[in-house]
């Protein structure tokens, strides 16, 4: 019995030894780090869609996304720190819900606009957001021109200037109304009982 009990024993241990080897082998593999996401600028993707890119072109492309995306990014985090939590909820089940009715992204903005209800603070750091955001936008497409052929221009400079001129005047307006007090904006609307 004495021999039996030995194998078992030796063969317990040497089970022991070459698992905590194996696991030890395991822990030392490197892990594979993910690749880092590509930068995304839907604007940029917009204006290009259906124009024909050459290698050298979309090489450029992928430079400017580098260039602008954490920019464009860093504005976007900001602009989500606006709303508060229960608006952000708000905003992301009308985009949602939006998206599955195939509303265009204007269409989902005006739903959310008119569903959020927003402090005068609010639309005032908004409408200062969205001209930074123009900011950026209006430098990238200037780069983005420049490397364009005529014909690839003339597709994508209409689609560029919709895209900086969607609600730029609108907005300013009504983020100047909201900031002022009720007492002037009042005046402002009745200026002939103002005069007598």
């Amino acid at each position: 019995m004495r021999p039996w009990r030995a194998a078992v024993v030796l063969g317990v241990v040497a089970g022991l030894v070459v698992g905590v080897a194996w696991a030890q082998e395991v822990k030392q593999k490197p892990k594979k780090e993910p690749k880092p996401a590509q930068p995304q600028i839907p604007a940029l993707d917009q204006w290009l869609r259906g124009v024909e890119l050459s290698a050298e072109q979309k090489e450029k492309v992928e430079a400017l996304k580098r260039e602008f995306a954490p920019a464009i990014a860093e504005v976007n985090k900001a602009m989500e720190g606006v709303f508060t939590e229960e608006q952000r909820k708000i905003r992301r089940e009308i985009a949602a819900k939006g998206k599955a009715e195939g509303k265009t992204p204007q269409e989902v903005r005006k739903l959310q606009d008119e569903a959020v209800k927003l402090t005068p603070e609010q639309k005032e750091k908004i409408a200062q957001l969205t001209a930074q955001r123009r900011e950026v936008l209006q430098k990238l497409a200037k780069h983005l021109l420049e490397i364009l052929t005529p014909e690839q221009k003339q597709v994508v400079e209409p689609l560029v200037e919709k895209t900086l001129k969607a609600g730029a005047p609108k907005q300013r307006q009504k983020v100047e109304e909201a900031a002022k007090p009720k007492k002037e904006q009042k005046e402002q609307k009745n200026p002939a009982q103002q005069q007598s």
